[in-house]
């Protein structure tokens, strides 16, 4: 079963995601500093935590529903669904889109950059992890043991190891934000496995007491969650308390909707399954990449605009994306087998690009 507020959770994230990214690159300085733009960034801090919480609970509820399939056969399906993801991460991270130069010309610099740890490799690296441990550990019991434990540790040990780390690499733009990783494993796995912990609550839970007085207490969970944060003076668990409590509350509003219907909310359902895409594009548009070296907002704009040309700009941008999600839904469900042939042929092409160019 496919619970519609993961896909609503997503959707959410997807616009506030969009929005967040336009105006922090194209908004002037000044008007960063006025009480709008800050609520708005509170609310941008939100999403990567969603796309994460999202992501871990996707896949508990994959291991509920396929606790009897043999374990290889799972590990396999899901390495196939990761190595998209983040293949797909460090593309953007691309430093030149040839084979050749990469290997003849990159600096220092730009392989650190390439390395860097962003939200589309925190969740395959982590759910990579996650899925090697679970081949041997089979309990809900010790994996939601473990998962609390994992969880607490990472946002312990979160400033010991970017205080340990001294130099980039491949292994510490995982672990650090010190070298312009966004999301690197400490802390943001911490939601990940948060997700998998809920989500493995949530469907023990929903069989037994039903989905209203499990929204309850989801909801009641999320107000706990949102008043501890401002009991502890440690910044990563503040932030994991605030971020999660919030994220809680949210996903109670939206598990209102699970048994409703209706073009709208099916609409948005359908922009949370196609978020993946929608993040991919929409970062090339603004933040450019090999694809797009020049014709992206950082380069057009900068932090030029004002608050209400910049506004337009990211309505602009999020009414076009979710077009676009829409759009591209619509065709893969109806010609599933065009849209795979020109997912495909796209990638080839890219990739030939990539090892002839000299």
């Amino acid at each position: 079963m496919r619970f519609k507020f993961l896909d609503l959770l997503k959707a959410y994230a997807v616009i506030m995601m969009i929005q967040g990214h336009t105006l922090s690159a194209v908004l002037e300085p000044g008007a960063k500093q006025t009480g709008f733009y800050q609520f708005l960034h509170i609310i941008r801090g939100l999403t990567a935590p969603a796309f994460l919480i999202a992501s871990g609970c996707g896949l508990a509820f994959s291991l509920c529903r396929k606790k009897n399939q043999k374990t290889q056969d799972i590990l396999k399906k899901r390495i196939t669904r990761i190595l998209p993801i983040l293949i797909a991460g460090y593309f953007l991270h691309l430093p030149r889109l040839s084979l050749y130069q990469l290997l003849t010309q990159t600096s220092k610099e730009e392989i650190a950059q390439f390395f860097q740890c962003d939200i589309l490799q925190t969740i395959g690296w982590t759910i990579l992890i996650l899925q090697i441990v679970l081949i041997f550990i089979k309990e809900k019991r010790i994996i939601i043991s473990l998962s609390i434990s994992g969880l607490l540790l990472i946002l312990f040990f979160t400033p010991a190891v970017n205080n340990s780390i001294s130099s980039p690499n491949f292994v510490s733009q995982l672990l650090t934000t010190k070298f312009g990783s966004g999301f690197p494993l400490f802390p943001f796995s911490a939601y990940l496995i948060f997700g998998l912990l809920f989500g493995l609550v949530f469907n023990e839970f929903y069989t037994w007491i039903g989905i209203r007085r499990l929204n309850l207490l989801i909801f009641i969970s999320g107000i706990m969650f949102f008043a501890f944060s401002f009991l502890t003076r440690l910044e990563n668990f503040y932030l994991f308390y605030f971020r999660t409590g919030l994220l809680l509350m949210l996903s109670s509003l939206f598990l209102l909707f699970e048994d409703k219907t209706g073009r709208i909310l099916d609409f948005f359902v359908l922009i949370g399954q196609e978020s993946f895409l929608i993040y991919f594009i929409h970062i090339i548009i603004v933040y450019g990449s090999v694809l797009n070296v020049r014709n992206n907002f950082v380069q057009c704009f900068g932090e030029s605009l004002n608050t209400g040309v910049s506004i337009l700009l990211a309505v602009s941008l999020i009414l076009f994306m979710l077009a676009l999600g829409y759009v591209w839904h619509y065709f893969k469900d109806k010609q599933p087998l065009v849209i795979k042939t020109l997912r495909n042929s796209l990638i080839l092409l890219i990739l030939i690009k990539f090892l002839l160019t000299i």
